[in-house]
C-alpha cells in the first residue's frame, strides 16, 4: 500500500483571509500578493517594470536561514542615502540574538520586520497590489519578502523641489514673507506650523485615475461646519479625470456655479491667508504639484480683501480697503460711464468740461464706442504681452510700449487724449484687486458694459447693473451668499466690510459661515460697536494698565 501524502488543514484564520481577499477581488480591488516572490516580482516587473527608473534590487536577509527579498523603487522620486542607511543596510547587518522568537514566525515575518528591525520612521504593511503601484510611484520603496504575502510600503520621498518664497502675485509691504511651494507635505507643515491646534485636521485623498495626485483637505475640527467639511470631501471625491495637474482643475468641478463668470472659491499662495481663513471656519484644499491652495467658502467682497489688511492699524486699513473698493468701480464702469456721458447724455457733463472734450476729440474718425473698445484691446494685448516675457523685458514691454503707443495714437489723431486718460486710470484701477480671478471677470465684463453703454446710455447701464445684482445675490458659495453680509444683511459682519474693526473688538466670527465656535476673541462686550467704544484696558498717565 503506498503512503498516502496529506496536505496540512489551514487555519481559520488562514481560510478567513482568503475569504475576505476572494470577496475584494471579486469587487476590483485585487488582485493581492502571494506567498511566493518571484510570482510577486513577475507580475511587479510585467506592470511598471518595462522602464528604465523602476529599479529592482535582490537583498538575502540572514536569519536562522537566508531569505530572499526584493526592494522596488523608482530612481529619482527616492531619498537613496534614505534606502541604502535606514532599509537597505538594516535588513543585510541585522544579527539575531539566539534567544529571539520571532524569527520562527515565518509567516508574520513582514510585521515582525517592521517591528525589529527598520529603522525607518514610517513604515507601513500592504497586500493589494494596485496600492503598492501607487505607492511606489509616488516615491516609496517596497520591500517584498520571501513566504509573505503581504509587502512592507518605506516612505523614501525624496525629489527635487523649489524652496519657500515670497508669493510673486500677492505681494505685500508688511506681513509673513512665505508662500507655498510644490510639495503637499510642506505646504500642510507650514499650515501646522503656524496653528498649533490639536483639532487641525488633515485629510489626504487621490485624485486622478492615471495621476493619482494627492489633494489634502485641511480645517479645524472645532471650528468649521461639519456639513461644510462633508460636502467639500463629497464634491472631491466624485471627480473622475485622468490627472489633476493644478488645482484649477478641481476649482471647475467643484464650484457650485460654473458658468458664472465671477470665482465662488478663492485661490491664495500666502500662508497667512490660508491660516486665517482656517481660523474664520472654512476649508482649505491644498493639491499636489501647484502653490495654490482653495479656499471656500467665499464672499464677493472678500476677494477684494488684501491679507495686509490685517496687519495695519484699523484707520489705514479702512481707507485701503476703501480706495480698493472704489478701484474695483472704476475699473468696471469708468469707460462705460465715459461713453454713456459722451454719447447720450453730454448734457450731465458740466458746461466746460464738455467743451475740453469736445475739443480733444475734434478731428477723431472714430466714434467713442470704438475709440474705447479699440484702446482697451491694445492694453489687455500689452498686459499679456508683458505677462508672457521674462521680467525685465516684461516690465519694459508694458511701460515703453504704452506710452510710445498711447502718444503715437494721440498725436496721430486716432485717439483723444481724454479716452486715453480714461483708460490708463481703468487699467491701473484693476491692478489693485487682490485677487486675479475677480480682477479678470472685471476685464471681462468692462468690454459688454461699453457696449450696453453706447446703444442705451445711463437707462441700459442702469437696468444690466440690476441685473447683475440679482444674478449676484443669486449665487451660492457652499451654501454662503456670495453677497452677504449685505445679502441678506448681517449687521454682526458689517466689523469688516467697507471699513476694518480693531483686532479687540472683533469679537465673533462671520456669522455667514456658521461656525461651531463662534466666539473668535475674549471681551467683556455683547457686540462688536460695544467694543469698539469700550476698548479691552485703559491706561494711567504713567502707561500702566488699570484694572477695568
Amino acid at each position: 500500500m503506498k503512503n498516502k501524502k496529506f496536505r496540512q488543514p489551514s487555519l481559520p484564520a488562514e481560510i478567513k483571509k482568503n475569504k475576505e481577499r476572494q470577496k475584494k477581488e471579486q469587487q476590483g480591488e485585487g488582485p493581492f500578493l502571494r506567498a511566493e516572490l518571484e510570482s510577486n516580482v513577475n507580475y511587479l516587473q510585467a506592470i511598471i517594470g518595462k522602464s528604465n527608473d523602476v529599479i529592482f534590487r535582490e537583498f538575502t536577509f540572514n536569519l536562522v536561514k537566508p531569505i530572499k527579498g526584493v526592494l522596488v523603487f523608482i530612481d529619482g522620486l527616492t531619498d537613496r542615502e534614505t534606502i541604502n542607511e535606514y532599509i537597505l543596510e538594516a535588513l543585510t547587518t541585522y544579527q539575531v540574538g539566539p534567544e529571539a522568537e520571532w524569527p520562527h514566525d515565518r509567516p508574520n515575518l513582514a510585521q515582525q520586520i517592521k517591528d525589529y528591525v527598520l529603522n525607518i520612521n514610517e513604515v507601513s504593511l500592504e497586500s493589494s497590489f494596485p496600492t503598492i503601484i501607487t505607492a511606489i510611484l509616488s516615491g516609496e520603496t517596497a520591500v517584498f519578502i520571501e513566504g509573505n504575502d503581504q509587502v512592507l510600503l518605506c516612505n523614501t520621498r525624496g525629489w527635487e523641489h523649489r524652496g519657500i518664497e515670497e508669493p510673486q502675485t500677492e505681494a505685500a509691504i508688511r506681513g509673513p514673507k512665505v508662500g507655498f511651494n510644490e510639495l503637499l507635505r510642506s505646504n500642510t507643515a507650514q499650515i501646522r506650523r503656524v496653528i498649533r491646534d490639536p483639532g487641525l485636521r488633515v485629510k489626504t485623498i487621490k485624485i486622478g485615475v492615471r495621476s493619482q495626485t494627492d489633494v489634502a483637505i485641511v480645517y479645524l475640527e472645532s471650528v468649521a461646519k461639519p456639513e461644510l467639511v462633508a460636502e467639500v470631501e463629497s464634491r472631491l471625491q466624485r471627480i473622475k479625470v485622468d490627472g489633476i495637474l493644478e488645482s484649477a482643475y478641481l476649482q471647475e468641478f467643484i464650484e457650485d456655479h460654473p458658468y458664472s463668470l465671477f470665482p465662488t472659491l478663492q485661490t491664495t499662495e500666502r500662508v497667512d491667508r490660508v491660516v486665517a481663513a482656517i481660523l474664520e471656519g472654512k476649508v482649505a484644499v491644498v493639491v499636489d504639484n501647484t502653490s495654490f491652495v482653495l479656499l471656500m467658502p467665499v464672499t464677493f467682497w472678500e476677494l477684494y480683501y488684501a491679507a495686509e489688511d490685517y496687519y495695519h492699524r484699523w484707520p489705514l486699513a479702512s481707507l485701503l480697503r476703501f480706495l480698493r473698493l472704489v478701484s474695483f468701480f472704476f475699473s468696471l464702469y469708468l469707460p462705460a460711464l465715459y461713453v454713456a456721458f459722451a454719447v447720450h447724455s453730454p448734457e450731465l457733463i458740466p458746461f466746460n468740461l464738455a467743451v475740453k472734450i469736445a475739443g480733444t476729440r475734434e478731428g477723431i474718425p472714430f466714434p467713442v464706442y470704438v475709440e474705447g473698445l479699440l484702446m482697451e484691446l491694445a492694453i489687455e494685448i500689452l498686459r499679456e504681452a508683458s505677462v508672457r516675457l521674462p521680467g525685465p523685458f516684461g516690465q519694459t514691454i508694458g511701460i515703453v510700449g504704452g506710452f510710445i503707443l498711447g502718444d503715437a495714437a494721440v498725436r496721430a489723431g486716432l485717439i483723444s487724449p481724454i479716452m486715453t486718460i480714461v483708460v490708463a486710470l481703468t487699467a491701473i484701477s484693476s491692478f489693485t484687486a487682490p485677487s486675479f480671478a475677480v480682477a479678470i471677470t472685471m476685464r471681462i465684463l468692462r468690454f459688454p458694459l461699453m457696449l450696453v453703454a453706447q446703444v442705451s446710455g445711463l437707462y441700459g447701464l442702469s437696468m444690466v447693473t440690476i441685473i447683475l445684482l440679482i444674478n449676484m445675490a443669486g449665487i451660492r458659495s457652499f451654501g454662503v451668499p456670495f453677497l452677504s453680509p449685505l445679502v441678506p444683511l448681517k449687521l454682526s459682519d458689517l466689523k469688516d466690510f467697507f471699513m476694518v474693526a480693531p483686532r479687540w473688538a472683533m469679537i465673533n466670527r462671520p456669522l455667514a459661515y456658521e461656525t461651531l465656535d463662534v466666539k473668535r476673541e475674549g471681551s467683556k462686550a455683547n457686540n462688536w460697536w460695544e467694543a469698539l467704544f469700550s476698548p479691552p484696558t485703559k491706561r494711567n498717565k504713567g502707561g500702566e494698565k488699570e484694572d477695568e
